[in-house]
Order: structure tokens, then C-alpha cells, then sequence
């Protein structure tokens, strides 16, 4: 591979984060006026369809790039670069199959799923989103080969490229499919050729098209993405010279190459719905166990959320519109695992290739690095989203004040977990890396039973319903990061400094939240409630993190020569002693 196109852990990871972050911007700029447009309940409808799109993405893909990546690594560290071209011409025709079955389970799954989900005006959603599976599916290919050849730009780009097409196609499909709905009531009195009894209830029924419009924008977003993959490597190439192609041994057979790809991918694959598990079991239960909770005890319900449901709504949308305002606060909860499992993603095949050579010390210094980063992000997130819940929420959803106050308690809840689900995406990478393909299997299997277990026992009981939800996910990631870390310590022979990887983070996160919490209060009280005082409380929350990062020392040495810039960043903190 040639050097200038090979990155660092860090490096690479430092590229797919700041991509993340330009596309959670788009993303934001997507979400938050497709909120205004849809409203609750079709939030609720998108989430469906989304939840049943994430777990069928990770059986289809999900184990196939992680797997990609990992043999391109090791054939890269032993020199077999004929083998690397061809896994990738197998892993594109492996991804081209089982993308097509994908898309096909889940037209064939529509009904049976939304009918189970008691979310039947989902069911368009669900079949628009079915061809996005065969997108994403030939985009994970290419993105998997190149992220074992240590070039993180185009699994980066192709990110922004897909977040901008979907800015663009959603928004003005859910815009125009509300519209053509509304006019139709207003000529005919109908909406898409159903009666609606007022201008309330028509809109109400809009907003199932309008989620539909929204899909339909993600799908061609996907095609946007693959395209610009397929362009990439028509023209760059994969940055392998004929040099290194001339001296590579003889490229083995495919078979015995497609045997280890599937050996590694499916292990990785069913592990990889640790990422999607909390989601699939809440679109599967949640809806469902709020009937039997409203069934049960509609008076307790309905006096817990008092003003806050929307008078003209039937009994039978109030779970969905109870599952949307939950949905707001796991939106902003996804916004920080989405940023540390860059971290993962970078580190696979610098852990691989670190295993490959048998580098005990250099395996050490990634595992430490992967957990030092994400806890440094993570923790103060976490803290954070527990001391500002609710103004985080008004901040980004002002114009859904009584869904924020349904959603606020269970942010908080979240904050913790944001801290937990956010350590165990790379760690489960990294047990990959070194060979422990099951171990995330296994831990995904418990946590979601655990998880299964609290929503179906607790979400239908009247005075908790919703508001039980986001233990559940705490629960699941707390069993599995806490039972996996030690086998990969174990595994790959290594002794962590706990202090030093999340102590001194912690320690920051705890002041960080605080100091926001606080500034918050204070604030108010001058300046009453509003984004200015949101913002401000973050900034403060955010100074008071930095400046106790640099007294604890909680970066070390080469963690910073591994960012841009690194050397003269530890020559100014080395002279001030400000270095760990």
C-alpha cells in the first residue's frame, strides 16, 4: 500500500469522525425540519421502518465489510496483495446477493412485521425502504475493502455524498407528499382516497405519506453513495503499485477464499446486531406492550401525559405517538456511538495487523487508545445529555414542547448509556481483530434477552409504559462491555491502566456535566429558558472539561503524535508538563 495513502489508527479514525460530524450536521439539518413536516407521528412511522432497515442491513452486511476489512489487513501485513484484489471482486458479488435477498425479505416482511409492531400505517414506509437494503449493501463492500487498505477518505466521503443527496430527495418528498395530501382533502374531502372527518384528522393521515416521502429521499441516497464508490475506484484505483503486486505470491483459490471471508463474516455479522439490537427490540416491543399498558390502565396512562397527546388522536395512534416522542431523545442519543465507532472502524485493522506480527506492545497502546478516545468523548456526552436533557431537547426540537417533556426523562436515563453502547462498538471490533469472533455474538444474545425481557414485563405496566424503555437499554450494554472487555484483555495478553483510560475521563465527564448543570441553573434564572442559555451552559460545561483534561493529563504522549500536528502540540504540553 503506498505510504501516503496508509493512516494511522488515529489518523484514520480522526478522518471518519470528522466526516461523522459533517454528516450528523446534514443529518440534523434533515431531522430536525422533518420533525416540523411529519410531526411526532410520523416520526413514529419513519422509526419503524428504519428499526426493521437496521437489523436487516446488519444481517446482510454488517459482518461481510468488518470481515473484508479484517482479511484485507492481514494480507496487507503479510505481503499478499494478489489475494486482496481478488476478495474484493468476491465480497462485491457476495454483497450483490445478499443485498438482493435482503431488499426481498423486506418487501415479503412488510405486513407481517408492521401488523406484529400494531403499527400498520408503517407498512409504506417499510416497502419503500426495502431497495436501500442492495444500496448500502455494495457501498459496504467497497468501504470495507478500502478500510482494511487503511484509506478511510472514501468510506468518509461517500458518508457526506449519501448524507447531502438525503438532505435534498427527503425533505422535499415528505414536503410535497404532505401537500398533495392536504390538497386533496381540501378538493375532495379525502386524503389519498380515505375520507378524513376534519382538517385535523386529514393531517393526521398525511403524515404516514410524508414519512413515506422521507424514506423514499434515504433510498436514493444510498444509490448516490454506491455510485460515488464505484466512481472512486474506477478512477484511484486502491493505491496498490504493480511493484508490490509483482513480488505477492500467487493469489489463492477463491473458494478458500470465500470460505474464510464467510468463516469470519457470519460470527461478525450476528455480533453486529449488538449495534441495531436495542433498536430492534424496542421497534418489536414497545409499540405493542403500550396497547396492552393502555389496556390495562388507560385513566393512569392518559393522567401520567396529561396535555401532552394530542386531543384529536385515536386510541389506537397513541402508542405510536408515545414511541415518536421516545424516539427524540434516542435521536440524540445515537448522535455520540455514531462518532466513537469511527474509533473501531480505524482500529480493526491496526489491531489486526498488530496481532498478525504478534506486537504485544503495540496491541496494548491501540486497545488503550481506542477506550482512552471514546471514553474522552463519551464521558462527557454522557454527563452532559444527564445534566441538560431537557434543554437539549428544546434546543434542537423547540416546537415539540410536550413531546420533550415525555422524552426528557428518558435522555437522562440514556446519558448513561450513551457512555456504555458507545465503548462496546469497539470493543467488539477489536475482539474481532484478535480473533474472538463469537465473543460478540454471545453478549449481544444476553443483553437483548435482558433487554426483551424489561420491555415486555415493565413497558406494559401503567405507571412506568415508555419511560421504562431506555433501562432496558442500559442494562443490555452494561452486560456486554462489562463481560467482553476482560476477554479482550485476556485474549490479547495485555493489562490496561483503568485509571488512565477511564478514570481521568470520567473524572472530566463528572465536572464537565456539573459545571453545565449548574450554568444552566444560574443562568436561567438571569436570563429565563431559551437556546442562548442552552448554549452557553455547553460552552462553559465544555471549558471546564478542557481545562480539567490538561491538569489530569488525561492525553497521552502518542495518543497526540498520532493527531495532525501532533509533535508541536507535545513540545508546547511537554514544556508545561501537561502531558500524561
Amino acid at each position: 500500500m503506498a505510504k501516503k495513502q496508509r493512516q494511522s489508527f488515529l489518523r484514520g479514525a480522526i478522518i471518519l469522525m470528522a466526516a461523522t460530524l459533517i454528516v450528523k450536521v446534514i443529518g440534523a439539518l434533515f431531522k430536525l425540519p422533518l420533525k416540523e413536516i411529519i410531526g411526532v407521528s410520523g416520526f413514529g412511522y419513519f422509526n419503524t421502518a428504519y428499526g426493521l432497515f437496521n437489523t436487516l442491513y446488519a444481517l446482510s452486511t454488517a459482518g461481510l465489510p468488518i470481515a473484508v476489512s479484517k482479511m484485507v489487513a492481514e494480507c496487507a501485513a503479510s505481503g499478499r496483495y494478489r489475494d486482496i484484489r481478488r476478495i474484493h471482486r468476491i465480497s462485491t458479488a457476495a454483497f450483490l446477493v445478499t443485498g438482493t435477498v435482503g431488499t426481498l425479505i423486506m418487501l415479503l416482511g412488510a405486513q407481517p412485521y408492521v401488523s406484529f409492531a400494531k403499527n400498520p400505517s408503517a407498512f409504506l414506509s417499510v416497502i419503500l425502504m426495502a431497495p436501500a437494503i442492495l444500496f448500502v449493501c455494495l457501498t459496504s463492500s467497497f468501504r470495507g475493502y478500502y478500510e482494511g487498505l487503511r484509506n478511510m477518505y472514501p468510506t468518509g466521503i461517500s458518508q457526506v455524498v449519501e448524507a447531502l443527496v438525503k438532505l435534498v430527495f427527503g425533505l422535499a418528498l415528505a414536503f410535497l407528499a404532505i401537500n398533495a395530501g392536504m390538497k386533496e382533502y381540501e378538493e375532495l374531502g379525502t386524503v389519498f382516497g380515505r375520507a378524513a372527518a376534519s382538517p385535523e384528522s386529514a393531517r393526521l393521515m398525511t403524515l404516514a405519506y410524508g414519512s413515506a416521502g422521507a424514506i423514499l429521499g434515504i433510498v436514493i441516497s444510498t444509490f448516490g453513495g454506491t455510485l460515488y464508490l464505484w466512481l472512486y475506484h474506477k478512477f484511484h484505483g486502491d493505491g496498490i503499485t504493480r511493484q508490490q503486486l509483482h513480488a505477492a505470491p500467487p493469489a489463492r483459490e477463491k473458494k478458500v477464499l470465500l470460505k474464510k471471508l464467510i468463516y469470519i463474516a457470519i460470527p461478525i455479522c450476528l455480533g453486529a446486531l449488538a449495534t441495531n439490537i436495542t433498536t430492534l427490540v424496542d421497534v418489536t416491543s414497545v409499540t405493542n406492550r403500550l396497547s396492552t399498558a393502555l389496556e390495562r390502565g388507560y385513566d393512569v396512562v392518559m393522567g401520567m401525559y396529561q396535555g401532552l397527546i394530542p386531543e384529536a388522536m385515536e386510541l389506537v395512534e397513541i402508542p405510536n405517538y408515545l414511541f415518536g416522542a421516545y424516539n427524540l431523545s434516542v435521536t440524540v442519543f445515537n448522535l455520540v456511538p455514531a462518532i466513537t465507532t469511527t474509533f473501531g472502524i480505524s482500529a480493526l485493522p491496526a489491531v489486526t495487523t498488530a496481532w498478525v506480527e504478534g506486537q504485544r506492545e503495540s496491541l496494548r497502546r491501540n486497545i488503550e487508545s481506542v477506550w482512552r478516545m471514546t471514553s474522552l468523548i463519551a464521558m462527557p456526552a454522557g454527563f452532559g445529555l444527564i445534566a441538560l436533557a431537557e434543554p437539549v431537547l428544546l434546543f434542537l426540537f423547540p416546537t415539540e414542547p410536550e413531546a420533550v417533556v415525555i422524552a426528557a426523562p428518558i435522555l437522562r436515563v440514556l446519558g448513561l448509556a450513551v457512555i456504555l453502547v458507545s465503548l462496546t462498538l469497539p470493543t467488539n471490533s477489536m475482539l474481532q481483530a484478535v480473533g474472538k469472533l463469537n465473543v460478540p455474538v454471545k453478549m449481544m444474545l444476553i443483553g437483548g434477552a435482558a433487554k426483551l425481557i424489561l420491555n415486555f414485563t415493565m413497558v406494559a405496566v401503567p405507571k412506568i409504559n415508555i419511560q421504562v424503555a431506555p433501562y432496558g437499554t442500559l442494562l443490555c450494554y452494561g452486560i456486554i462491555f462489562f463481560l467482553s472487555a476482560p476477554i479482550l484483555c485476556r485474549t490479547a495478553g495485555v493489562r490496561v491502566r483503568i485509571f488512565q483510560v477511564f478514570g481521568k475521563p470520567m473524572i472530566a465527564g463528572l465536572l464537565c456535566g456539573a459545571a453545565a448543570w449548574a450554568a444552566s441553573g444560574l443562568l436561567t434564572k438571569q436570563m429565563g429558558t431559551g437556546r442562548t442559555v442552552t448554549l452557553l451552559a455547553m460552552l462553559i460545561g465544555g471549558g471546564v472539561y478542557a481545562v480539567a483534561l490538561v491538569l489530569l493529563r488525561a492525553m497521552t504522549r502518542e495518543d497526540l503524535l498520532m493527531l495532525p500536528k501532533g509533535e508541536k502540540i507535545v513540545k508546547l504540553l511537554e514544556k508545561y508538563r501537561l502531558i500524561g
